[in-house]
């Protein structure tokens, strides 16, 4: 006469063994969202950062270039408005940095002036006049939390932008 439902108990065991699945599943979209942002962050502090580059070239007007300079033109003393004066690429790195909060743990700069260059060496002779391509690359590590799981603790994710000295 009474008559006991038993899919109570399947419907139990079936979601038991269902969602670690599950939960792993979201934070593998989680993570795949942190190096999506970790990568667009660091093209946009790429970006940034050779723009940076370009403006501060080696003008004679220029109050605080960056990059090395052209033999005829002598670079101004270190002060508060300008801290990083040429040869120095500190303030490069600094203006990338600042743009790439979002890309992760241990973000490096490496910035190089020719065509052709790779990380901080310069072509013999480059310098930052008008004309010349600057190339700013830069690195990060985005740490996984399902990845951790699976064996890998972290994604690295590099950018580069390419520019030439307009200033």
């Amino acid at each position: 006469m009474f008559h006991r439902d038993s899919s109570r108990g399947q419907t139990m065991v079936e979601f038991a063994l269902v969602l670690p699945i599950l939960v792993l599943l979201l934070a593998g979209f989680f993570d795949l969202g942190r190096v999506v942002l970790g990568n667009d962050a660091l093209a946009h502090a790429a970006r940034e950062a050779a723009r940076y580059a370009i403006v501060h070239g080696g003008s004679p007007f220029n109050l605080c270039p960056a990059g090395p300079l052209p033999a005829d033109i002598t670079p101004p003393a270190a002060s508060t408005s300008c801290p990083y004066p040429s040869p120095s690429r500190e303030s490069i790195r600094n203006e990338a940095r600042a743009q790439a909060a979002a890309a992760g743990s241990s973000v490096t700069v490496e910035v190089c002036y020719g065509a052709g260059c790779t990380g901080d060496d310069d072509i013999e002779g480059a310098t930052n006049t008008r004309g010349t391509p600057v190339t700013v690359t830069v690195h990060s590590t985005v740490t996984m939390v399902a990845g951790s799981i699976l064996g890998f603790q972290s994604f690295d994710v590099s950018n580069s932008s390419t520019m030439l000295v307009n200033h």
